[in-house]
């Protein structure tokens, strides 16, 4: 009769829970790396330098001053806005503003007035590549030479109507982004024409810096997002796998090596606990009984005829002679 053939034993409900439990980690672990790697250049990286930047978050005065439309890798050092953070620039539009501080609420016209005075006594503390207080006796002559029309760059005097004139202007902090966030055309179209008034937020670590759009909480906000649930996932993935591959998996493994193992110690130990040893009565015994088992087989298995065909043969001639 042929054995019947075995079937397979169906998983229980825990060990099903287990295996979509480890999987839904690993799954977890996986996509929680990929996003934080994606979120590192778009969203954490912006962010963290909008905050180290400095903005002021009363907008300041805008007046577009220059705009230039310039051609060639050379030439596009930087772009006021571009679509797409990544890609190289051969065709770019540059906007450069003055702008004006704007007021401080609950200050009076006398401190803020020391309060611009104060932010620009800070360019003493720089070493501008221009020095703008050169007396005019050591200027030399200029008279027959024609200097282009410059638009003069920097911070300005008291006596100044701009606190700052040729700044660059960005819709950002990085100058570019994606659609719908960001459409440069719509961006050009509303700040490129010259003399158009706007509010802007200047960069109090580069004033040459000037931004369009601030929003501080939503910048923190985005933040938070960003790394408070990826990176705590990821953790919390990883010590999950951690535990089940030394924990779990190896308690079940041990669980089905212990009836082999119990199977030797058996194979080891004699009916009367102890150890089987070649010296043994136990190991001698059973030696033994395999040996008078196996003659009894053998001589169960050897036929008859192998008797008879092994005497020798008798002559029918010597037997009638006898």
């Amino acid at each position: 009769m042929a054995e019947e053939e075995k079937l397979p034993i169906p998983p229980t409900f825990l060990e099903k829970v287990l295996f979509y439990t480890t999987a839904t980690f690993v799954l977890l672990a996986t996509f929680s790396l990929f996003a934080f790697l994606f979120l590192v250049p778009f969203v954490i990286e912006p962010a963290f330098t909008t905050i180290f930047m400095q903005f002021d978050p009363v907008g300041a005065l805008c007046v577009t001053a220059q705009v230039k439309h310039l051609v060639g890798a050379s030439n596009c050092t930087w772009a006021s806005c571009r679509e797409g953070c990544t890609k190289d620039l051969y065709e770019c539009t540059q906007i450069r503003v003055n702008y004006k501080l704007g007021e401080y609420p609950n200050v009076t016209s006398t401190e803020f007035e020391n309060l611009i005075r104060a932010e620009r006594s800070l360019r003493r503390d720089y070493d501008y590549e221009n020095n703008y207080e050169v007396p005019i006796d050591t200027i030399p002559e200029m008279e027959d030479q024609e200097l282009p029309d410059a638009i003069p760059t920097g911070l300005q005097g008291n006596d100044s109507e701009w606190y700052f004139t040729g700044a660059r202007l960005f819709p950002n902090v990085k100058g570019c982004g994606y659609p719908p966030i960001l459409n440069c055309t719509i961006f050009y179209g509303k700040y490129r024409p010259l003399g158009t008034n706007y509010t802007c937020y200047y960069s109090r670590v580069d004033p040459g810096l000037v931004i369009t759009d601030l929003d501080m909480w939503q910048n923190t906000l985005n933040l938070v997002y960003a790394m408070a649930i990826p990176i705590p996932s990821f953790i919390i993935s990883v010590i999950y796998l951690t535990v089940a591959y030394f924990k779990i998996y190896n308690t079940e493994e041990e669980s089905e090596q212990a009836p082999l193992q119990s199977d030797v110690e058996g194979m080891a130990t004699g009916d009367d606990g102890k150890p089987t040893t070649p010296g043994s009565d136990t190991f001698r015994e059973d030696l033994a009984c395999f040996g008078h088992q196996l003659k009894m087989q053998l001589a169960n298995e050897k036929p008859k005829e192998g008797f008879e065909s092994n005497s020798p043969p008798i002559s029918n001639s010597a037997s009638l002679s006898g």
